[in-house]
């Protein structure tokens, strides 16, 4: 069974990231479970890095694809910084192509 242990500093912090980000929405599904589970343990392993692959790609597509949605949301929420946004999604594009780095 393959596996993949995060030494990597930058790594971890991707995958805690991922994590906390599902912690804040209080997020169970299998995906947030993983996520848990590869922040608490170190490690991804066998059929989990594939499904850790999935859920970035498709994350990374739809972050990549989906500029209407930063549009609809700035107008309804005409409080949010629009550069801010804009550099914190760029911060979460690198850190999923990274994370896609490390798993391939």
């Amino acid at each position: 069974m393959a596996k993949r242990i995060i030494k990597d500093e930058r790594i971890k912090t991707i995958v805690h990231n991922i994590a906390e980000d599902f912690r804040f929405s209080h997020e169970t599904g299998d995906y947030a479970l993983l996520f848990y589970k590869a922040d608490t343990e170190g490690v991804i392993r066998g059929v989990d890095i594939d499904t850790m692959i999935e859920y970035l790609s498709t994350g990374l597509t739809e972050l990549q694809d989906n500029i209407q949605w930063r549009r609809e949301f700035l107008s309804d929420n005409p409080g949010i910084d629009e550069m801010r946004m804009l550099e914190n999604l760029g911060v979460i594009e690198k850190e999923y192509i990274d994370m896609l780095e490390f798993l391939r």
